[in-house]
């Protein structure tokens, strides 16, 4: 068998999702989103009702980054899924948490085999979750809240950190994951 590389697992990944989620109009699937600006990426995020992050650990990556990405993994996303070649499951099962799922691929290379089905947290940090919007979306949520319009004149920073003291969280992240599931040109920032 040849060596699974990245882009043969995650066409395997999103034939998997598209099948589960392509009929649903209030899913989104999103490849490479970044998190904290760009510190970090999730391979795959599927955003509906919760926020659901996947990572790709191929033949030819190492885990060598995974403690630093489930730092931010873990504070982002409600529910975790890593997508692993066998040649790191065991290593995997090590590393990740309990309510981590996890899969990994037949040995055909065909599809993507359950080994473990993750669990849902509560907990994500509203500072993650609120970078995720762009200056723009961020003055939307200034109207969406009903703040003065004057607030949009402010740093992105100083926004983030106003919105985080004076919004409540469920308002955000509802807001954050609607801006997420219609937002087009992914690429401009």
């Amino acid at each position: 068998m040849e060596l699974l590389n990245d882009v043969k697992v995650r066409m395997l990944l999103l034939n998997e999702l598209n099948k589960t989620y392509g009929e649903c109009p209030d899913t989104r699937i999103i490849n490479e989103l970044g998190l904290d600006f760009g510190a970090s990426r999730i391979d795959v995020a599927v955003v509906n009702g919760i926020m659901h992050g996947y990572e790709i650990k191929s033949d030819l990556d190492n885990l060598h980054r995974l403690p630093r990405q489930m730092e931010y993994y873990n504070k982002a996303f409600e529910r975790m899924t890593i997508v692993v070649s066998r040649k790191h499951l065991l290593q995997i099962k090590e590393i990740i948490p309990e309510w981590w799922g996890i899969k990994t691929i037949s040995v055909d290379q065909s599809r993507l085999i359950d080994i473990r089905k993750g669990r849902k947290v509560s907990y994500q940090d509203s500072t993650l979750i609120i970078k995720l919007l762009w200056k723009k979306e961020l003055e939307g949520l200034i109207d969406h809240l009903g703040l003065p319009k004057s607030l949009k004149k402010m740093r992105k920073n100083q926004l983030l950190s106003l919105l985080i003291e004076e919004a409540d969280f469920k308002v955000i992240r509802s807001y954050v994951y609607s801006v997420l599931k219609q937002r087009e040109n992914w690429r401009l920032n």
